[in-house]
């Protein structure tokens, strides 16, 4: 730490900063705390030379805690313990503020008595009410800041200057809760190499992971790095921190060997260009190849199979340090990282181009084209309501279907019909139906 000649520096200031009652005749021994003899204490070891900026995830899904922590340069060997855990020495804040009665902007709350280091809490984004909500609320801008003002470091660099990050709040009910969460039954290794299912891990626990040569551990820019040459060491990680939810919807690899929600990234080999980097799971295409460690060697695997699953399951996100990356059934994974979201949303409802024709009901129908391949559910019915489908297709893989009356395998009678489809997202989230086609089949 550098301090400038001819700096004043005052032990009574410093006695207000560590928390001690000014003009009580406090020494530095007292203010270090335990003091022995040999001691060196210097008023300049409980200075720092600059307020450095505010980090953590640039977006928070609602009903979740995330930590951001406030930098500093040049600090005094005194200065982390005595002076910066010490919440009198910080203001934060956030604005617009949680309001319970708003439904459109206030979901953010900072806890209190923070030091550097800050939790904030993303309240219920749900204005319908949890069980009725049918809209999605879209991400709310928030500030949220923190100023450094000790009465000691009246000398640094940006002392008594708010340090503000722009922080979103992101509604859950697109099925995108956790941003980056695995199914609760997805196995993960253990330092020691066992396994255990991530919804058995507890904060502390230690995982495998890995050192990948050229990624760093800044987790903002972890979709940004790739390589054409991959390095990696193992190395192993600790869990610092576990949030659960649920998703109503997940992708399915290989058949069950990896599942997680859309925007969880697996480390893969691309086939675009044939560079390794880490790709969020609805951007993986089974042309690319999985990074996997299998008796201690990395391979790559191919994948076989993607499936976008519409269920129900418990999910949960897992953050790990230093490194942030472990292994989920054997294959590389990144750390959880809320630094990008993309708000969920559906295509929009396909159209009926054609419908009964010379004997033949040869239903036509065009989607938006937003999943890059032809997957609809499809319903006929001799009731308006659809309440006892004749046909009940799920993922149809044509933008057509042709049913008869002559006992096939798709005979829809005779008399009066209603059709309806819907369409399947590149998210996996669904269409509304399509407006009801009715028709007489004679």
């Amino acid at each position: 730490m550098a301090i400038s000649a001819g700096e004043t520096l005052s032990l009574n200031n410093l006695a207000g900063a560590t928390g001690n009652t000014q003009g009580a005749n406090v020494s530095l021994g007292t203010i270090k705390g335990s003091p022995v003899a040999g001691d060196n204490i210097t008023l300049s070891s409980f200075g720092v030379d600059a307020i450095g900026s505010l980090t953590g995830y640039t977006y928070a899904v609602e009903s979740t805690n995330e930590t951001y922590t406030l930098g500093f340069t040049g600090e005094g060997a005194q200065f982390s313990s005595q002076i910066k855990t010490n919440s009198d020495n910080f203001t934060w804040a956030v604005t617009p503020a949680y309001n319970i009665n708003t439904d459109s902007a206030g979901y953010l709350s900072i806890a209190s008595n923070s030091d550097y280091t800050g939790v904030i809490t993303v309240g219920s984004m749900n204005p319908q009410g949890v069980s009725s909500q049918t809209t999605l609320a879209g991400n709310v801008s928030h500030t949220l800041s923190v100023t450094f003002a000790d009465g000691f470091n009246t000398h640094a660099t940006d002392y008594n200057v708010a340090k503000t990050k722009t922080v979103y709040s992101v509604d859950s009910y697109d099925g995108n809760s956790t941003a980056l969460c695995l199914v609760i039954d997805s196995p993960v290794t253990l330092a020691d190499g066992s396994i255990v299912e991530v919804g058995d891990l507890e904060e502390g626990d230690e995982l495998r992971g890995f050192s990948i040569g050229g990624l760093g551990t800044d987790e903002a820019g972890f979709l940004d790095w790739d390589t054409d040459s991959l390095s990696t060491t193992a190395q192993n990680v600790t869990v610092e921190n576990l949030v659960y939810s649920f998703s109503n919807r997940h992708y399915d690899i290989n058949d069950g060997e990896i599942k997680a929600t859309s925007e969880h990234p697996m480390l893969v080999k691309d086939a675009s260009d044939g560079n390794y980097r880490f790709k969020e799971m609805f951007n993986i295409s089974t042309d690319d190849k999985l990074i996997k460690e299998i008796d201690s060697v990395i391979t790559e695997v191919d994948i076989t199979s993607i499936e976008i699953v519409s269920q129900t399951n418990e999910i949960v996100s897992i953050d790990v340090e230093t490194n942030d990356t472990y292994l989920v059934n054997g294959y590389i994974t990144h750390n959880k990282g809320g630094n990008s979201h993309t708000d969920e949303t559906g295509p929009s409802a396909p159209t009926f181009v054609s419908g009964w024709t010379n004997g033949t009901l040869s239903l036509a129908w065009s989607g938006d084209g937003q999943n890059g391949s032809d997957s609809y559910d499809v319903q006929i019915d001799d009731n308006s309501d659809f309440s006892s489908p004749l046909i009940d297709e799920t993922q149809w893989s044509e933008n057509f279907m042709v049913t008869t009356t002559d006992g096939g395998a798709f005979d829809i009678g005779t008399g009066t019909r209603y059709a309806r489809i819907r369409e399947y997202g590149t998210n996996g989230l669904l269409s509304d139906y399509s407006s009801t086609l009715t028709f007489t089949v004679s």
